[in-house]
């Protein structure tokens, strides 16, 4: 397959060095759109109205001063074409880190893989807590044809990897985590206060139904979810208002 990768952690980044090194050797042809530098966090985020960097640095190898999303989104768009075609796959990460649930809304590397869906391309978006990438790309690369078998127009697959890893997989729904961050003032300067989040709170959320992500991961499985990237409307706040505006 013609794989593209993307990452939020820059090109240079470990896990995604992985990804290539163990996908090529499996025969798979590799092309890379990724940050320049770290971009962690920045979800969805594009880049309108500034001018973007995109160097190239080996055949079919690019990296930009962009966001994760601005990685695919001129991969798809760019007049001068960076690629010959579409790639059969993308694959985001390997992440330095989990992006468990809530966290996929906030993670620049499920934000690749959503707007890989949106350019009408297969997305799996990779995050890890185990430093051993090379395994865990490995791990990948032997399910490959399982996972993409499952994938459509409207969902990318967001697996990740825990520090115990047993060597299995489940499937799994996005788990609920709810942050209560602590806004520190750095200093004030007249009428400008210079602010940063200094720490967090992290609460976790029971979430009735399947196995959610962060209880496989608690228990040393690899989880693997299938994330929508379409479904805006929900359906009691729909009703509400329907009864409403009659």
């Amino acid at each position: 397959m013609k794989i593209l990768l993307v990452n939020d952690d820059g090109y240079l980044a470990e896990g995604i060095n992985a990804l290539e090194e163990v996908l090529s050797s499996r025969g798979h042809e590799i092309w890379v759109s990724a940050p320049t530098v770290q971009m962690s966090g920045k979800s969805h985020a594009m880049t309108i109205g500034d001018d973007l960097r995109i160097t190239r640095f080996g055949e079919n190898h690019y990296h930009m001063t962009g966001t994760p999303v601005d990685c695919m989104l001129y991969a798809k768009r760019y007049e001068h074409s960076l690629f010959p075609s579409d790639p059969d796959l993308v694959v985001s990460g390997i992440n330095h880190g989990y992006n468990l649930a809530s966290d996929i809304t906030y993670s620049g590397t499920c934000g690749a893989a959503r707007e890989a869906v949106l350019c009408s391309w297969k997305a799996i978006a990779v995050s890890s807590e185990r430093r051993n990438f090379r395994e865990c790309a490995g791990f990948l690369a032997d399910n490959l044809p399982l996972l993409v078998s499952c994938l459509d127009d409207q969902c990318f697959l967001n697996l990740n990897f825990p520090p115990d890893f047993n060597g299995r997989m489940k499937l799994t729904i996005p788990g609920d985590v709810r942050y209560l961050d602590e806004v520190r003032l750095v200093r004030r300067d007249g009428n400008v206060d210079t602010v940063r989040i200094d720490a967090v709170a992290r609460r976790e959320l029971h979430v009735d139904g399947y196995l959610n992500d962060i209880e496989a991961c608690n228990n040393g499985y690899a989880s693997v979810s299938a994330v929508a990237i379409r479904n805006f409307s929900h359906g009691p706040a729909f009703l509400r208002l329907e009864g409403l505006l009659k």
